[in-house]
């Protein structure tokens, strides 16, 4: 018997190839009992024929087929589907078959008569191993920022943070609410890590970000063939999440089509891939966020009331910065600390009056807007203090004021560059201007232009280079 798989969130599709159907009406029967979902083919152009049109998670290939004999098969299955396991079997096993067969990739070999508890052992390992794969691919194409840890507790961010304590143990879908950078994701973030599920993935799928017709393929995966250009399965959001979690990233703007797709999600796990009649179930938790006044949406037929009920199980607001001045302080700290060290640069210290003026600023763009000027403060503050001036000529300029400024930081650097560069090597121009990768013609220029040329006008250092 296979391992009972009672708790199984997400049954895997199995493609089962052999052509004794005795043999394939019992493996098929004992895989079903262990809550696999099986597919049949009794040849190698049949099992071809199941892989181009349906997603599977993993083969069990008998060796000798009416059309194919030897490793054969499994050559043309991993040409066209190379990141699916293929456990290989046959009774007619010899070492040199096995090593010839893990030579051409499969994930396993055993032999006939089955061994039914081996056999087990064997398709469980091989399906973890591509969930694993699944993920690790995805986590190597994420360009997500890291996690960031909480920053501030003023009153409304406490209380949006009591109900991720509270919400974050569970599986409720939860809805995440607040203006376009308030954080929406941080919090979702924080759900994760919070949670059971916090070794398992955390997908983002930005509704707003995605093309229409790009979309349903993004959300769901779609098969080889499924479309021009679907050269092979691709897996989408809800496949890659496995049973972590899936954020639903400004889902207000999801059109009407896939509103009714994602419900059904929602209602009773089920999806299909596109070009697909396989139905996959999900394993993921549902997160949802969005700065869209969704009841007005419902009233104009643009968002689908049914869903919104289902995504609201558990809301949370996220108040405005302009709501929760309090916090300022701290976020404008931790921005600039973040800024500096990440672009190598020196430790910059704001004053209190540069506080003040940064709680005076309405920030329209929220959290957003904040880490925004704190990087460009990072970049163009004459010294290592920022006060309040800075502040201000920052946040109340025009675009050319802003042009003109960052030349004149641009300058500053510059200078300073040039400077360091004769100090070190005791004035001695060419060997600065080597150094500093320009012409000694150039750096002559810059020494008359930002006025530096008296104190590094020793003959003496260059007759001695």
């Amino acid at each position: 018997m296979f391992p009972p798989k009672s708790l199984r969130e997400s049954a895997a599709h199995i493609l089962l190839v052999d052509d004794d159907d005795n043999l394939r009406l019992i493996v098929s029967d004992r895989l079903a009992s262990a809550g696999y979902r099986v597919a049949e083919a009794s040849s190698l152009r049949e099992a071809l024929e199941q892989l181009d049109r349906e997603s599977h998670q993993l083969v069990l290939l008998d060796i000798y087929l009416p059309d194919q004999t030897g490793t054969e098969g499994l050559r043309a299955i991993r040409a066209r589907h190379p990141s699916l396991p293929v456990i290989i079997m046959t009774a007619h096993g010899t070492i040199d078959m096995a090593v010839e067969a893990m030579k051409e990739g499969a994930y396993e070999f055993i032999t006939k008569p089955l061994d039914f508890k081996r056999l087990g052992v064997l398709v469980e390992r091989a399906i973890e191993s591509k969930q694993l794969q699944t993920e690790i691919d995805y986590l190597r194409r994420a360009t997500d920022e890291p996690f960031t840890e909480i920053i501030g507790m003023g009153t409304g961010l406490k209380h949006a943070m009591a109900l991720v304590d509270r919400v974050a143990g569970s599986d409720a879908t939860v809805l995440l609410r607040g203006e376009t950078g308030t954080g929406k994701e941080v919090i979702a973030r924080a759900i994760h890590r919070l949670s059971p599920r916090r070794t398992k993935p955390f997908v983002v799928a930005n509704c707003a970000a995605i093309p229409r017709e790009l979309m349903e393929s993004e959300m769901f995966g779609h098969v080889r063939g499924a479309f021009t250009g679907a050269i092979a399965d691709h897996a989408g959001f809800f496949e890659t999440a496995g049973n972590g979690t899936l954020l639903l990233d400004e889902i207000g703007d999801l059109n009407m089509d896939l509103q009714a797709k994602i419900l059904r999600v929602l209602e009773d796990g089920s999806y299909r891939k596109v070009g697909s009649s396989t139905t996959l179930r999900n394993g993921a938790r549902i997160i949802a966020s969005t700065h869209q006044p969704l009841e007005k949406h419902m009233e104009e037929g643009r968002f689908r009331e049914d869903l919104f009920y289902r995504l609201n199980v558990m809301p949370i607001h996220l108040p405005p910065l302009r709501e929760r001045r309090e916090d300022i302080r701290e976020f404008a700290k931790h921005f600039l600390r973040t800024c500096a060290c990440g672009n190598n640069s020196r430790e910059m210290i704001l004053t209190e009056g540069a506080i003040a003026a940064l709680e005076e600023h309405p920030w329209r763009g929220n959290l957003r807007e904040l880490r925004n000027c704190m990087e460009r403060l990072a970049l163009t503050a004459p010294g290592r203090t920022i006060d309040a001036a800075d502040v201000r000529l920052l946040l109340h300029h025009r675009p050319e004021e802003e042009r003109e400024l960052a030349t004149l930081r641009l300058q500053d650097l510059e200078r300073q560059a040039i400077v360091a560069a004769l100090e070190r090597l005791d004035g001695n121009r060419t060997k600065a201007a080597e150094a500093l990768g320009i012409g000694r013609r150039t750096l002559q220029n810059k020494l008359k232009q930002y006025g530096i040329n008296a104190g590094f006008s020793s003959d003496k250092s260059e007759a001695a280079s």
